[in-house]
């Protein structure tokens, strides 16, 4: 009686060890699933507000970019405020679901200017431009909003951070910034059809133009500038939408021209 006791015992523990695990799979799935782009905006750039403050009081790039992704709101942090992380403690920090670290990336611009939030009114002044959180004891600034994600030339290529070579991801995102590339040099990648983009970050801090298995008709090329070259958000109005698109060595580019007078056309 007792042997069969223990075997229902141990059957009912197995059953619910094995709903238990369906449930946090179904739950890490949902949350790693793309987000559909439900939205269009014109591919006209949006006035940075005169006066307009910089979130953190600089203008300056921070370098390296201490980011982590909310998968349930799609929100993006960025280290900031009283008390962000510091980089000893960010290097081997773990975060638990729903959050997770964006890939470390070294950023190539030389000006960054936050000017508010994607949830704060497009008039807001001051403090109320920026919308703060408190998460694992450290403040963070809010700084994105993913609005949609897509691969290309199909949806097979993409997962997550990852990029399969021949492929391109393209995260549409709000994000109020303005950057600045100094240059005398700018890493181009274009698709040959007038959509043109900037390198702004890689995860090894050197820029890799022959490296990268781009989608047929997309090229990176080195270019040389003759003045700084200013990015605004997209969109017109109250609105501040940017296009990243990542390639398969992590290499990420902010759009900055447009084949179309919308996105998606």
């Amino acid at each position: 009686m007792k042997r069969r006791t223990l075997l229902i015992a141990s059957g009912i523990f197995l059953g619910i060890a094995l709903i238990a695990g369906l449930v946090v799979l179904s739950y890490v799935q949902r949350l790693m699933a793309p987000k559909p782009l439900t939205i269009t905006y014109l591919t006209e750039q949006t006035i940075m507000p005169a006066g307009a403050a910089c979130a953190g009081g600089s203008d300056k790039s921070p370098g390296v970019a201490k980011e982590i992704l909310n998968l349930e709101t799609k929100d993006i942090y960025i280290a900031g405020g009283a008390n962000p992380m510091p980089d000893a403690v960010w290097a081997d920090y773990r975060f638990w679901l729903p959050y997770m670290k964006n890939s470390t990336r070294h950023l190539l611009f030389n000006g960054s200017c936050f000017f508010r939030s994607p949830d704060a009114p497009a008039d807001c002044t001051g403090d109320a431009c920026f919308s703060f959180a408190t998460i694992v004891d450290y403040s963070w600034l809010k700084l994105t909003t993913i609005a949609g994600n897509s691969c290309f030339p199909d949806a097979s290529g993409c997962s997550g951070d990852q990029v399969n070579p021949g492929y391109v991801s393209i995260n549409t995102i709000a994000k109020c910034q303005r950057v600045v590339f100094e240059g005398p040099v700018i890493y181009e990648l274009a698709d040959g059809k007038g959509n043109r983009y900037v390198m702004h970050a890689t995860a090894t801090g050197v820029p890799d133009v022959t490296g990268p298995t781009l989608p047929a008709g997309w090229t990176l090329t080195e270019r040389t500038i003759d003045e700084p070259l200013v990015l605004l958000p997209f969109g017109g109005g109250d609105n501040c939408y940017y296009n990243v698109v990542r390639d398969n060595l992590v290499q990420s580019y902010h759009q900055y021209a447009y084949a179309s007078d919308q996105y998606p056309e």
